[in-house]
């Protein structure tokens, strides 16, 4: 028999404000980042992934990282 679910409270709404001003913030500094340093954030976390992926089936061609250094 599966357990019984858990009710959790919800978040306050100052907390939630906090959040989404936050995720802003860090968009806004994502935006200013030149296109050579979102490559290389988007390699790093392809590479991450990868392996992740990969235990739970084999990849695609298309889904392996590329093997460059920007």
């Amino acid at each position: 028999m599966a357990a019984p679910a858990r009710k959790r409270p919800r978040a306050s709404p100052e907390l939630l404000e906090a959040l989404r001003a936050g995720k802003a913030a860090l968009r806004r500094q994502r935006e200013r980042l030149a296109l050579r340093e979102k490559v290389r954030i988007l390699l790093e976390l392809q590479r991450l992934c990868m392996p992740l992926i990969a235990r739970h089936r084999p990849l695609a061609e298309w889904e392996r990282p590329w093997e460059i250094t920007p």
